[in-house]
């Protein structure tokens, strides 16, 4: 999945690498959160990564931290990540 974020950076226009920074920036603190999880056993971690990740981006959105359109291609990459 880092990878595929990361590829942006290099095949990506300006915007698709904002959007993948900005989705890297919360899958980063998302994947911090759920190791804790998964440490104490708490958690499988890829459907506790995808709901966590979601959760956050949901709370983003929410806060209108983003306009429509990029948060709609931010859900659409979200979505690629996990179709991998």
């Amino acid at each position: 999945m880092q990878a595929h974020l990361n590829s942006f950076i290099a095949d990506g226009s300006d915007h698709e690498l904002f959007i993948a920074s900005y989705l890297h920036g919360h899958f980063d603190v998302a994947v911090a959160n759920v190791e804790k999880l998964i440490e104490r056993g708490e958690a499988s971690p890829i459907s506790t990564l995808q709901a966590t990740l979601d959760a956050q981006l949901q709370e983003a959105f929410d806060n209108n931290e983003l306009s429509t359109e990029d948060a709609g291609q931010v859900t659409a990459l979200f979505n690629s990540l996990f179709i991998l």
